[in-house]
């Protein structure tokens, strides 16, 4: 059974929240998590795990469809997720590694997405 992107964001968010429980983390646009669940909710079936894994594990490949939705949840949105999981001290030592690896996932997908076919 595939699981949604929102609920493994869900989850991940959770043991973020654990381990950096004194962060106190807003967005950009002074939202609170509500704002990065709510960028969750637009990353379907296992896409949201497949951008996770590549971006912080390089263990997984992303397809033309999930770059469709990384794109349309929005380049605010994807910086966001990756900035809040970065606080935790687990992922924050290979920030200088993960952050520009996201932004190569984000223009990749940018481009990968034009190609990809339309969804129902």
């Amino acid at each position: 059974m595939a699981r949604s992107g929102f609920v493994a964001f869900l989850l991940l968010a959770s043991v973020v929240a654990t381990l950096s429980v004194r962060v106190r983390w807003k967005d950009p646009a002074g939202q609170t998590l509500d704002y990065l669940a709510d960028c969750a909710t637009k990353l379907a079936d296992d896409c949201g795990e497949d951008i996770f894994f590549n971006i912080f594990t390089k263990q997984r490949k992303i397809t033309p469809a999930c770059c469709k939705k990384l794109v349309s949840m929005g380049k605010q949105c994807h910086e966001s997720m990756v900035g809040f999981i970065i606080l935790s001290p687990s992922f924050s030592k290979n920030a200088s590694i993960t952050v520009p690896r996201s932004k190569k996932v984000w223009n990749k997908c940018v481009l990968l997405a034009k190609k990809a076919p339309t969804l129902p």
